[in-house]
C-alpha cells in the first residue's frame, strides 16, 4: 500500500488532495474492492465463461476468505482487549467513553477490516452533546496523509465520498481534511475542489482520524493465498463439471438401426431391445477422480498453512485438548503477535486522543499511564491458570493475576469486591 508524504500541512492544496484521490483510485481502490469482493463469496470462479454454452459451467465459491477472517479475527478479539491503570480516577473516566462507543463492537469491525483488506480507519469527533464518539471508516474512502520526516508523521487523513443525486441521477464528490487541529469540507465542481465552509477546530491535538495496520505490508490475512483458493475452486467446479458431462454422456449403440420408437422406449421405459450381435454403451470421458480429490486436499492443506490458520474441521485438531492445541495453535499465534503489535500501537493513539478530551475538559492525565492486554479466545483450562496464579502470587501485581482470569472483565471492579469483603461488606446490587 502506497504511503502518501508531503512536506507540510501547508502542500495540501485542494489540487494535491484532488491528484491524491485520484491516484488512491487508480493504485489502491481496485485492490481493495476485490478483497471484500472475495469475502462476500464474489471471487473469480464467478465470473467464469464457457466458450460453448451447451457445456455445463459449475462456478462454486468455497467462502475460504470468509473462513479464514472469521477464525483469525475470533482468536484475536473475541474477548475484548481489557485496561488498567494504577490511577483509578483516569481509568474511571476513560471506561465510560470506551462502553459508550460499544469498544468490543468496534476492535473487531476493524479487525475484520484489517483482516480482509490490511487496513482499517476510525474517526474521533464530539457530537453535539459534547460526547467523544469514534466510528469506523471505510477503507475504500480513506487514506493518511504523512510528513516526510523519518518518524513519517500522521499529519492529515482524507476521507471522499460520492452522493447521488436522485433527480438528475449524477454523482458529486465531497471531501473531508482531518488535520491535528480542523477539519476542513470540500465538495467537487466543474472547476475542482472547492471549500464548503470555514475550517472547524476540533481541539484533540491529534489527527482525529486513527489508521490500523494488519502488518507492515498492509496486506489481508487471505490476499497471500487468494491464487490457491482460486484453484481450489476451480478445482471442484471442473469436477462438479464432470458428473454433469457423465449426465450428458453419449449411448453408443453398435450393431443396429434405432428408429423413434425405440428412441421413445428409451426415454419412457429405459427399455431397448437389441438384436443378436449388437451392442450399447456410455462413450463418456475417464477421470481420476482419485488424483483429483488428492490434488484438491493439497491446495486446502496449503491454504491453511500458509495462512496460519488451523482447519477446524479436521479430526485431527477436534481431538487436541491443553498442551497439544497450543502446539497446534502456535503458527496462528506467531502470526496474531504480529496484528497485536500493531493494534496495540493504534490503541494507544486512540487511547491518547481520549486523554486529550478529558484534559481539554479539565483533566491532568496521561495515556501511558494506562496499559492494555489482549486474551486469546480458547478455550479456558481453569485448573493451570489457576495453578500458574498460586505460583506467581507475590511475585507480580494483584492486577496482573486478575488479569489471568478468563471469566473478570473489569479488573479495577473485582479488586473493589476483594476490599468490600476484606471490610465485610456485601455487595449484592450487581444491576448497577
Amino acid at each position: 500500500m502506497e504511503k502518501y508524504k508531503v512536506s507540510t500541512i501547508d502542500d495540501l492544496s485542494p489540487e494535491l488532495i484532488n491528484s491524491l484521490i485520484e491516484r488512491f483510485k487508480l493504485k489502491e481502490l481496485k485492490r481493495l474492492q476485490r478483497l471484500q469482493e472475495y469475502y462476500n463469496a464474489n471471487t473469480d470462479i464467478k465470473q467464469r465463461t464457457m466458450s460453448d454454452e451447451s457445456k455445463p459451467n459449475n462456478m462454486i465459491s468455497t467462502s475460504y476468505p470468509q473462513y479464514l477472517t472469521n477464525t483469525i479475527n475470533a482468536f484475536f478479539l473475541g474477548k475484548p482487549v481489557s485496561y488498567i491503570s494504577s490511577v483509578d480516577e483516569l481509568m474511571d473516566r476513560v471506561q465510560p467513553i470506551l462502553d459508550d462507543n460499544h469498544e468490543q463492537t468496534l476492535n473487531s469491525r476493524i479487525g475484520k477490516s484489517i483482516s480482509i483488506t490490511g487496513v482499517g480507519y476510525e474517526l474521533a469527533y464530539v457530537d453535539e452533546q459534547t460526547q467523544l464518539k469514534f466510528v469506523y471508516l471505510d477503507p475504500t474512502e480513506a487514506f493518511m496523509i504523512y510528513d516526510n520526516t523519518i518518524q513519517s508523521n500522521p499529519i492529515a487523513a482524507v476521507r471522499f465520498f460520492e452522493v447521488e443525486d436522485y433527480l438528475t441521477n449524477e454523482n458529486q464528490l465531497f471531501v473531508e481534511l482531518y488535520t491535528k487541529d480542523y477539519v476542513q469540507s470540500f465538495k467537487q465542481d466543474k472547476e475542482g475542489l472547492v471549500k464548503v465552509a470555514e475550517p472547524q477546530v476540533h481541539y484533540l491535538k491529534e489527527v482525529p482520524v486513527n489508521v490500523y495496520f494488519n502488518n507492515d505490508e498492509a496486506t489481508g490475512d487471505y490476499e497471500k493465498v487468494i491464487d490457491l483458493i482460486n484453484a481450489y475452486e476451480l478445482s471442484i467446479s471442473d469436477q462438479a463439471n464432470s458428473y454433469a458431462y457423465f449426465s450428458d454422456a453419449y449411448l453408443m449403440v453398435t450393431g443396429a438401426e434405432l428408429d423413434e420408437t425405440d428412441f421413445d422406449n428409451l426415454k419412457e421405459q429405459r427399455l431397448m431391445v437389441l438384436p443378436q450381435g449388437a451392442s450399447a454403451d456410455f462413450l463418456v470421458k475417464q477421470t481420476d477422480y482419485l488424483s483429483m480429490r488428492e490434488y484438491q486436499e493439497r491446495l486446502k492443506n496449503d491454504i491453511h498453512a500458509l495462512s496460519f490458520t488451523p482447519d477446524l474441521q479436521s479430526e485431527t485438531f477436534g481431538n487436541a485438548s491443553g498442551e497439544s492445541l497450543k502446539y497446534k495453535l502456535f503458527g496462528l499465534e506467531s502470526y496474531v503477535s504480529i496484528k497485536e503489535a500493531m493494534m496495540r500501537h493504534s490503541l494507544e493513539n486512540r487511547l491518547k486522543i481520549i486523554v486529550n478530551y478529558l484534559n481539554i475538559k479539565g483533566g491532568s492525565f496521561n495515556s501511558s499511564e494506562i496499559t492494555m492486554n489482549f486474551t486469546r479466545n480458547l478455550p479456558p483450562h481453569l485448573e493451570s491458570i489457576a495453578a500458574l496464579i498460586k505460583q506467581l502470587d507475590g511475585i507480580v501485581s494483584r492486577s496482573t493475576l486478575l488479569q489471568l482470569l478468563p471469566f473478570i472483565q473489569d479488573v479495577n471492579f473485582e479488586k473493589e469486591l476483594l476490599e468490600m469483603e476484606k471490610q465485610g461488606i456485601e455487595y449484592t446490587n450487581f444491576s448497577e
